[in-house]
């Protein structure tokens, strides 16, 4: 796996990845019958789904017939997609190197269907390899889309950029609904939905030690980088019963986290539940953290590249992956929480 730094544009991802491929859409059998496997396309759509009308950052647009070839220009929409049986022509790189950004917990939907492209952002949108494609939909909703970006993207086909609002803030939840508008299928795709909730309620619920509890969750990046209140990393803590240490940190909620200065991390004393993502990768933020009564409590857990999937899940915040976090991440916060040193949060499966 590449170790790769995030550009402040691409922090919100979260960290690395790994993974495997895409998968599952049936749009039917080839003619001579020899395909079995899924194949890009919504495949049978909901009654009266088309056509239908999305609104997003810059405006709306309407879709009148189900999409054969979705393109994604945000981080995180081939998890719906496929959830719905829809395999995207091509995805938008983040970080690490896993063959069509398809991570362990969508990997069975996969079946024997072809792998996406992978487009990169790092130079901007790469609108010509997008038209190449020739793609029907082209999707972003974890993503940072500009005007700019959703003109010449228009030109190509259909586009749905991010919703509303400060760019990566996204709810999954919301996200994911975008998604399935858009490719006819919104009824199913609420009823994953409230799936999820559901298990993360039930989460919530079964560890009444988190209600009322402060938890945050950053990373070493330019002092300290907190998300904020509006990051899906931070909703997750947040619909598990924890409260955000505003008293403690004030941020600037215009965007999904904020940088402070290293110096701040002594303050982390003053929260109930630390969640580090990568702490060893600066030994100076580490040091002083060490040296609170967090560190001493063992009130914190610190996951990183080296937990393989569970690392990316910990970003990639969406109705596949949700399941597969919560299976590991809820008996880490319940370690860290009591406050008791001798309390190890155990090791998270990869």
């Amino acid at each position: 796996m590449n170790d790769v730094r995030p550009t402040r544009r691409q922090l919100l991802a979260g960290l690395s990845v790994l993974a495997v491929a895409p998968a599952l859409a049936a749009c039917g059998e080839e003619a001579d019958g020899a395909a079995s496997g899924p194949k890009p396309g919504a495949g049978d759509t909901e009654r009266g789904a088309f056509p239908v009308t999305i609104a997003h950052k810059y405006g709306e647009t309407t879709l009148t017939e189900p999409p054969a070839r979705v393109v994604c220009v945000g981080l995180t929409e081939q998890d719906a997609l496929l959830a719905l049986g829809v395999v995207p022509v091509a995805v938008t790189k983040w970080f690490g190197d896993a063959p069509g950004y398809i991570f362990p917990w969508a990997v069975d939907l996969l079946g024997d269907a072809e792998v996406p492209e992978v487009l990169e952002d790092t130079n901007g949108v790469q609108v010509e390899k997008i038209a190449a494609l020739r793609p029907d939909l082209i999707i972003g909703q974890y993503a940072g889309l500009t005007e700019k970006d959703y003109d010449l993207l228009s030109k190509i086909a259909p586009t749905v950029a991010q919703p509303e609002g400060p760019d990566y803030r996204v709810g999954w939840d919301v996200a994911a609904l975008n998604v399935a508008k858009a490719v006819g299928k919104p009824d199913e795709m609420q009823t994953i939905i409230d799936g999820v909730r559901q298990q993360i309620s039930d989460a919530a619920a079964a560890h009444p030690e988190f209600q009322g509890k402060t938890a945050i969750c950053l990373t070493p990046y330019e002092g300290l980088f907190i998300y904020g209140t509006g990051d899906p990393r931070t909703r997750m803590l947040v619909d598990l019963g924890f409260t955000f240490p505003d008293t403690v940190f004030h941020l600037d909620e215009s965007e999904f986290g904020e940088s402070l200065s290293a110096e701040r991390t002594a303050d982390l004393a003053q929260v109930d539940v630390t969640v580090w993502l990568d702490l060893e990768s600066d030994a100076a933020v580490k040091k002083v953290f060490d040296q609170t009564t967090s560190a001493a409590e063992g009130r914190w857990l610190d996951i990183s590249e080296g937990d393989g999937a569970y690392y990316v899940a910990t970003s990639f915040v969406t109705p596949l992956s949700i399941p597969y976090l919560l299976e590991r991440y809820v008996p880490q916060l319940a370690a860290a929480v009591d406050g008791d040193p001798s309390t190890v949060p155990p090791e998270a499966a990869a």
